[in-house]
């Protein structure tokens, strides 16, 4: 479900008509944050560290309204909750797109996920789908190889897309703590880096 946002009385409305004016509003921040606890938490429960940590990137990510406005025929909406497009990789070295539901039930979440997952892996080419291009989703990119340090999404300037990109790379170590690499890439007209920082601060470990 989603709400119209009140364009004349909403304050972010001139930064809303300036950066949609633009041919690429996005902007983007890469920094590494501590993920300690969910990945000790991931171990001892035998459990998948990139789904532990993606629920708990996208329980944030519905915690902060921001991150859930869209812009759907020129206007921003806000919708009530949002999922996950990720891509999957497979043993031939090729990745489909898939469809994580968002649900705040972790475990519900991770059985979901993990029958996604392999249904994905079971196939050949893109799985590009009616689920592909929605805009209730976060499009999600894991790179677990590279602890990257920059990243740049691919975009199409003929698309209204106007969801968020959202990376994690390598886990590093340092000085006995979790760090992981995260990359968002959000429109500028939507929100300003300190919304990011809101959300990196839930979902970070605090000192």
């Amino acid at each position: 479900m989603k709400h119209p946002i009140d364009l004349e009385h909403w304050n972010r409305k001139e930064h809303f008509l300036f950066f949609s004016s633009m041919d690429d509003p996005f902007f983007g921040l890469t920094t590494r944050i501590d993920v300690t606890s969910i990945y000790k938490e991931a171990k001892a429960d035998h459990a998948s560290f990139f789904l532990y940590s993606l629920h708990k990137i996208m329980t944030a990510v519905n915690e902060v309204e921001v991150f859930r406005y869209r812009i759907i025929d020129n206007l921003p909406v806000c919708f009530d909750r949002i999922h996950v497009g990720t891509t999957i990789g497979r043993k031939d070295g090729t990745f489909g797109f898939g469809f994580f539901e968002y649900t705040p039930n972790r475990q519900l979440f991770l059985r979901n996920a993990q029958r996604e997952i392999e249904r994905v892996q079971a196939l050949t080419g893109l799985c590009r789908d009616r689920e592909s291009d929605r805009q209730d989703l976060v499009r999600f990119s894991p790179v677990p190889w590279i602890a990257f340090t920059e990243m740049k999404h691919a975009s199409s300037f003929r698309t209204s897309d106007s969801a968020t990109r959202i990376s994690t790379g390598k886990l590093v170590e340092q000085n006995g703590r979790q760090m992981l690499p995260i990359s968002i890439t959000a429109h500028h007209g939507l929100m300003d880096g300190k919304h990011v920082s809101i959300l990196l601060d839930r979902i970070a470990d605090k000192d």
